[in-house]
């Protein structure tokens, strides 16, 4: 399980909206002054997420919660994402050169590029029309104590 913790912003009914915080790999590593790419990141601030989600519990404004998402959930959707276009890339072009191998290269890989942008249209379009949830964190509970008092007889376990 992948876990980051958030607070809550908003509350309306059982729909909470986390904000968790980007974080780059460059504040923990130890070349952190000599390296490009840390300069690159110090320029750009972090900016917040906001996460929409359906909470089983009822939350209140400004409580600390971790989140999870499971590692074959982000694996299937990295797999989707990645994976998939690139396939989508490799076949197309390839069919296209085996069934009309006059045709000039160009053509080609414009028809595997369209077919790709295609498949990105698709991917979006299917992870739209079906169940969030499967791809979505899952509220894991508390952080500390100042932020486990909960509306609902139901709560939350407390994580240390």
């Amino acid at each position: 399980m992948i876990e980051e913790t958030g607070i809550v912003r908003k509350v309306q009914g059982k729909q909470v909206w986390i904000e968790t915080q980007i974080k780059t790999t460059c504040g923990t590593c130890h070349v952190n002054k000599n390296c490009g790419t840390s300069v690159v990141a110090k320029a750009f601030t972090a900016k917040p997420e906001l996460l929409q989600l359906n909470s089983p519990h009822e939350l209140i404004e400004g409580q600390t919660v971790k989140l999870g998402i499971p590692e074959e959930q982000l694996m299937g959707a990295s797999m989707l994402v990645y994976l998939l276009p690139i396939i989508v890339l490799i076949v197309s072009t390839s069919s296209m050169q085996i069934m009309l191998p006059s045709l000039h290269e160009g053509w080609q890989i414009l028809f595997g590029f369209i077919a790709t942008a295609i498949s990105f249209w698709q991917i979006s379009k299917f992870t739209k029309k079906h169940d969030k949830g499967q791809f979505s964190p899952v509220i894991l509970g508390a952080v500390n104590d100042a932020t486990t008092t909960m509306k609902n007889e139901i709560p939350l376990k407390k994580i240390t």
